[in-house]
């Protein structure tokens, strides 16, 4: 008699719905959540009176956490997730060093050396033999490594 006006009651469907809410925090996959809302929706119907049969309980509950799911999940997963622009299939120059002079710290041997850029040294790789104290300009980024030459790159383009 007792476990039957517990799960008649509002305290099993407000029980219930906090203890899917915290799941959700262990098992993400940002269902649980719903369900979760449908069992507090439900304990806080009956509470109030609305709702007082375990059959329109039950059909309240599987309602109101299908509507949920299936029309919020993909507005609340875009908004947890956060949104990412299409990038272009080119490397950008995302940090506007192309065309920026560099200075030329270490001889470039087999095409490879370092070079000083805004006060930091970075990696960089040229098909001319460049040497320490010569200056050089960027003409692409390759992640972090700076494509230099002796010839200032054309910026228009």
């Amino acid at each position: 008699m007792l476990l039957n006006s517990f799960l008649n009651g509002y305290a099993f469907w407000l029980l219930l719905g906090f203890a899917l809410l915290i799941s959700e925090f262990f098992i993400p996959g940002l269902v649980a959540v719903f369900f979760g809302v449908g069992a507090l929706t439900v304990g806080l119907l009956t509470l109030m009176g609305v709702i007082d049969s375990l059959a329109l309980q039950l059909l309240c509950f599987g309602v109101i956490s299908l509507v949920a799911l299936f029309g919020l999940r993909r507005h609340c997963t875009r908004w947890l997730r956060g949104g990412v622009g299409g990038r272009a299939k080119t490397d950008l120059d995302d940090v506007g060093v192309v065309g920026s002079r560099v200075s030329v710290l270490t001889d470039f041997l087999d095409g490879t050396g370092d070079v000083q850029l805004n006060g930091a040294k970075w990696d960089a790789e040229s098909d001319e033999p460049l040497r320490t104290g010569e200056t050089a300009w960027v003409i692409a980024i390759n992640g972090i490594v700076l494509r230099v030459s002796t010839s200032r790159p054309d910026r228009s383009i």
